[in-house]
């Protein structure tokens, strides 16, 4: 150290402070040491293969120390390669890492920590307890489960898919949807999004805002990632992104491709699905199911209106057998009528002319010939009343046939078939003829009966009037 002779005060460099602090840190911090912290950025610059971590300590949210690390190439490449065995994933921002280091001091560089090496499971187990916070929170606001809810579509033809246009399982998904053998129809619109990275989640998240602005466009949204193993799946653990798709209004259907340790965003998923392959057999299954379901309830119509038709054959059959005895039982009637009508002329006839008869035999014998006159000319009367009575009597019989042969015409064409045959139909509801449309409402279904065969019709309009 120098020494000002013209001033009594001891001056340094800084050359002098920081070698002191560099002898005194190097006396002072002879090894290494296990530290927890976390990395603010990860600062790994490829050209060099050198990595620079800013590393903070956090206190409730809060940053309380924060330090400058170095790991050399070498050691990166050893220690990045067994944390991504371990952990899935490879070193990177807002990871908690459980560290050893030197402390190092250089004059010109400062205080610095040297990583030699790291401890994955720590790493690990810090994801598990962020994941488990996640799961908690989100428990707690009551919406863990609010996606699964929400009603599926019975025929989700209208889909978003968030992927990457390149990622060979959404060419999978893709090739499933499009060229399925029973021909089902689905559209599907891709939203283009990072599945792994560092801006994992905020991409996802961004298509997802995309595509709520338009919902009304699709029936539900599907994420789904080809390949990939479980490296990248930290993203899916994301408290935001999980909400997001927790609280989306479509169903959202999952399948990033891995089959252990479920994600969040996975677990609020609507259904979760292994791969991309899954998630498209998933939406033909529900074209299948429906298509099944309305074959079925087609066979079941048939066989339904078959009973009704023959039913309804059976009855109108019985109805004209009906129709004819009944025809039958009023001509009887109308011609025992005509007979009797006829009997009692004859029988009064008869009366009558043996009453005249026995009148002109109550005169005397000596009547003179103005009463033989009077006698002839009753007896004209007589003849001319018998006349008279006969011809009534054959006009009341002649109208007596007239009337039966008129009733017997109405019958004739009140018979159904000659009714159907001139053109006229007989609508049935619920097995009962209908007369008037207030019998009937809009939407139901009806059966015409024709002279030969029926139909069934449905009613679109109506006039009471």
């Amino acid at each position: 150290m120098k020494e000002n002779k013209k001033d009594a005060r001891k001056i340094y460099t800084l050359l002098d402070v920081t070698q002191s602090l560099q002898a005194v840190i190097r006396k002072t911090y002879t090894g290494s040491y296990w530290i927890k912290a976390e990395i603010a950025r990860l600062n790994f610059y490829p050209k060099s293969g050198h990595c620079y971590p800013d590393l903070v300590y956090k206190v409730e949210g809060k940053v309380k120390a924060e330090m400058r690390a170095i790991i050399w190439r070498n050691d990166f490449k050893r220690l990045n390669y067994a944390f991504k065995e371990v952990v899935k994933e490879e070193l990177k921002d807002g990871m908690q890492l459980l560290f050893r280091a030197n402390v190092n001091f250089h004059p010109k560089y400062s205080l610095s920590l040297n990583i030699v090496d790291i401890e994955p499971s720590f790493t690990l187990g810090e994801m598990a307890r962020e994941k488990a916070a996640t799961i908690a929170q989100l428990k707690k606001e009551q919406v863990f489960m609010r996606n699964k809810q929400l009603p599926f579509p019975l025929l989700p033809k209208r889909l978003a898919v968030i992927s990457v246009s390149t990622s060979k399982g959404y060419h999978d998904f893709l090739n499933i949807i499009d060229n399925n053998r029973y021909g089902f129809k689905i559209s599907h619109e891709l939203f283009s999004a990072l599945l792994q990275g560092d801006r994992c989640a905020e991409s996802i998240a961004q298509q997802l805002a995309a595509i709520k602005l338009q919902q009304q466009q699709f029936d539900a949204v599907a994420i789904i990632r080809g390949g990939g193993g479980d490296v990248g799946l930290n993203a899916y653990d994301d408290l935001e992104l999980a909400r997001l798709v927790a609280t989306f209004p479509l169903p959202v259907i999952s399948g990033i491709g891995h089959s252990t340790n479920e994600t969040v965003v996975e677990m609020v998923a609507h259904l979760n699905k292994i791969t991309p392959t899954d998630v498209a057999y998933f939406f033909l299954g529900k074209f299948q199911d429906l298509y099944h379901y309305v074959n079925s309830l087609k066979e079941q119509l048939i066989a339904h209106a078959g009973k009704r038709i023959l039913g309804q054959h059976i009855l109108l059959k019985n109805l004209q057998q009906l129709f004819l005895m009944k025809v039958k039982h009023v001509t009887a009637t109308h011609i025992n009528q005509l007979l009797t009508y006829g009997f009692t002329i004859r029988k009064e006839f008869d009366r009558k002319v043996e009453a005249g008869h026995k009148q002109l035999k109550k005169y005397p014998a000596v009547i003179s010939s103005t009463a033989l006159q009077r006698i002839k000319e009753n007896r004209r009367r007589v003849l001319l009343n018998a006349g008279m009575i006969k011809i009534l009597a054959n006009n009341q019989i002649k109208g007596a046939r007239n009337h039966l042969e008129t009733t017997e015409d109405k019958m004739h064409l009140l018979n159904p078939e000659n009714i159907l045959k001139r053109g006229y139909s007989l609508t049935i509801k619920d097995g009962k003829a209908i007369s008037s449309s207030k019998q009937v409402s809009k939407g139901d279904m009806v059966t015409t009966r024709l002279f030969k065969g029926s139909f069934e019709s449905e009613i679109k309009t109506k006039n009471d009037e």
